[in-house]
């Protein structure tokens, strides 16, 4: 009976025995190994996503800025009637001194080096390059009929099919021209029911300096406002009314440093002459910009441009950073440089 009880007590003890320290050790021992494995490959895997992910956005943003300036610097210069016909200006003059940039059309484009400040833009980053373009941007208005009293020249205008209203605004500075002429001036006031009025006075900024459409004075140019004559000028139904854009490019400060604290910007003349600036693309870091002129094959820098009104490509220069700023071992911020050269299409030969 003992003999029996010994033998059921040692195929107990054999079966409820422990795991001995060794292959404790062991088994810790392959179980960190895999851990760290599997750990590392998610941690590299986790890096290859953000870098990947900084990647596509500084590519996408690279792609965007890109696409609207080079659009804008083709656009410089480009009249809705065509660029043969003479420009003339009845917007008053700015103040002796001040390179008020928005009424000047005859240079289309302006670089500015990163030591100048663009005049009315307040947040653009210091030793970054920047320029201005005035251009036309079609409104599909059209004159029906052109009067002119003791007290203010009205145009009658719509939009066809129906030619009736016109979506501008009091303040807006406008051209009216057609295949002998285009004038500059600014829109006094009007009404959606498809009048528009211009008049003299100083309610509005810059204001006009006559309500004469009149032919250019000979001897002056473009670049001098109210340098035409008093009279109606060469205009008449079927006229086209463009609104002017002034537009300034730049990088500028967008107040959130944890993503970078950059971005490209294009700030955009309202009515008035009021400037607004729209946030283009993030992450643009730096723009360096070099001009060709018409009788020099090189580009040079802003400083050495002689005369922008014979400046036919721009070749642009954007620095880009991720927002992410943990995905470089170089400040943390994936870094990208792309170029790209812009030919103004209103001013190919």
């Amino acid at each position: 009976m003992n003999a029996v009880l010994a033998i059921k007590y040692k195929r107990i003890s054999i079966k409820s025995r422990g795991i001995a320290l060794v292959e404790l050790i062991v088994s810790l021992a392959l179980g960190l190994v895999i851990i760290a494995a599997v750990g590392g490959i998610m941690i590299s895997n986790m890096q290859s996503f953000r870098t990947t992910r900084a990647l596509s956005t500084v590519q996408e943003s690279t792609r965007m800025g890109f696409e609207l300036l080079a659009r804008d610097v083709r656009q410089a210069g480009g009249a809705a009637c065509g660029n043969d016909v003479p420009i003339v200006n009845i917007l008053n003059p700015v103040a002796e001194g001040e390179d008020d940039w928005r009424y000047i059309w005859g240079d289309a484009i302006q670089g500015y080096a990163g030591n100048q400040s663009i005049p009315l833009v307040t947040n653009r980053v210091t030793g970054t390059d920047g320029f201005t373009i005035v251009s036309t941007v079609a409104s599909g208005v059209y004159v029906k009929q052109y009067n002119e009293d003791n007290n203010s020249a009205n145009f009658v205008v719509g939009y066809p099919p129906n030619m009736s209203g016109h979506g501008l605004e009091s303040g807006d500075i406008l051209m009216i021209c057609n295949e002998r002429q285009g004038t500059i001036f600014q829109m006094t006031s009007g009404s959606d029911s498809g009048r528009i009025v211009v008049n003299t006075g100083k309610k509005q900024s810059p204001g006009n300096c006559t309500k004469g459409l009149g032919p250019i004075i000979p001897g002056n140019n473009v670049n001098q406002p109210c340098n035409v004559n008093g009279n109606r000028g060469p205009f008449g139904a079927n006229a086209v009314i463009a609104k002017i854009s002034s537009r300034a490019w730049y990088v500028g400060n967008n107040g959130r440093p944890g993503e970078g604290g950059r971005s490209l910007y294009m700030a955009e003349m309202t009515a008035n002459g009021v400037m607004s600036p729209v946030e283009i693309a993030v992450g643009v870091h730096d723009m360096q910009l070099r001009y060709r002129q018409s009788n020099n094959a090189s580009f040079v820098p802003a400083a050495s441009v002689s005369n922008w009104g014979a400046v036919n490509a721009v070749e642009v220069t954007l620095i880009l950073r991720s927002q992410d700023q943990t995905v470089s071992v170089d400040a943390g911020q994936l870094s990208r440089t792309f170029g790209s050269v812009i030919t103004l299409r209103n001013r190919v030969l």
